[in-house]
Formats: C-alpha cells, structure tokens, sequence
C-alpha cells in the first residue's frame, strides 16, 4: 500500500469554492455539484449564478471572498487576470483559508501571489496546491514553487481538439452578422477587464526555463 493512502479525502460531502463563474467557473461548479459537493461561488458582476450553486458571493453586491475562502475545502479560481483581480489571493487570504484545504489555479498565473503561495504551503498554512498557470511562463527551473511541498504542476496546454477551430471560427462569424445587425457583440471587452500590473517577463522568457507546450489556445 502506498505511503498515506489511508489518508485520501474524497469530494462527497466538501465545500467546493469557485472563483470566477465565466464559462469554466460555471463548469466547475457543476462538477461539484456532480460529486456531491456543497459549492459557493464568487463573481465580479451582480447578477445571478448562470448555474445552480448552494451560495453565492457578488462583488458588485458588497460581499467578500472572505467568507468563501473560510468554509471551502477546495478552492478553484477560474477568474480573469485583470487589474482588479492581479494577486488577488496572497498571503492575508491563504491565511483565511482552512489548513486542510487546497488551492487550484486554472485562472492566469497573476491572480495568486506565488511568493506568498510558497510560503503558506511551507509554514503548513494549506494542505496543498494545484497549479497550471505562474507569474512566469515558461516556469523557470530556478522558481521556488518547484520544491514547494504538496503541489502538483501541469503544463498549461489544451490538447489539440478536432471542433475547436470551428467552434472559434463560429463565434467570429456570429459577431460579424451581430456587427451588420447592430446587436451587442460576444465576449465584448470591458474597461474592467484590463490588465496593466503584469511585468514584461512572458515576452523575454528567462533562457534557464523549463520546456513548455506552449500557450493555451
């Protein structure tokens, strides 16, 4: 038997916490809900959920990501990188959350503070971390968060998808007929969504850097 097999948790029964409720919060979330978990979720916009959770957390409402960050044995960020959202999880919420619990990344690498990351998971602070995205990319072979305890490290890639480039072709033609038509326009950027606090490290990748599939497409 392997080294603390005993010790494996499952997900009946945990507290699933979504950040970012776009089109993979909403997927995550669903998933939770599938496994049997009790899922809060966390949006900038004060709208409602576009999918079923058991709480829902609005900035724009004045709530907090405290309360969701406290409660969650599982914590997912799916959020954009903006200004707003750049280190968005450092070390005051890393201390808010459960030592228990764990941190996944599937957002951009700017939304956690990976300096305060390291050092919550080598105090101890949380159980663990998931991370597919870094504050640079590629990751170099120097950073810290490669000997940090209890991370598991994926090389933000997306398979190549059969569909992928008609889907992608499809919402460009939908937007060309919403263009001529006069109607609202999908994926629509606003001023909210720019990101300014990011350094110039992806465009002059440290030549130490570990080998990468490239961007996710």
């Amino acid at each position: 038997m392997l080294p603390d097999y005993d010790d494996r948790r499952a997900l009946w029964g945990k507290t699933l916490g979504v950040v970012g409720l776009g089109h993979t919060g909403a997927e995550v979330a669903l998933l939770g809900r599938a496994f049997g978990m009790r899922v809060l979720a966390y949006r900038r916009s004060a709208g409602e959920s576009p999918v079923p959770v058991d709480r829902l957390y609005r900035r724009e409402a004045g709530d907090s990501l405290d309360e969701l960050l406290g409660e969650s044995d599982l914590v997912v960020l799916a959020t954009k990188l903006t200004d707003e959202t750049h280190h968005l999880i450092g070390a005051r919420e890393l201390g808010i959350m459960k030592p228990s619990a764990y941190l996944v990344n599937m957002a951009r690498g700017g939304v956690v503070d990976e300096q305060a990351l390291v050092a919550a998971l080598e105090a101890g602070e949380i159980a663990g971390a998931g991370l597919d995205v870094f504050e640079q990319e590629p990751l170099p072979l120097s950073a810290p968060i490669w000997s940090a305890p209890n991370v598991v490290i994926t090389p933000h890639a997306t398979p190549a998808v059969p569909d992928k480039l008609d889907r992608s072709l499809g919402v460009v033609a939908e937007n060309v007929r919403r263009f001529r038509a006069g109607e609202p326009m999908l994926n629509k950027l606003e001023p909210t969504d720019v990101y300014t606090k990011g350094s110039t490290a992806a465009a002059h990748p440290d030549p130490s850097a570990a080998p990468t599939a490239g961007p996710r497409q």
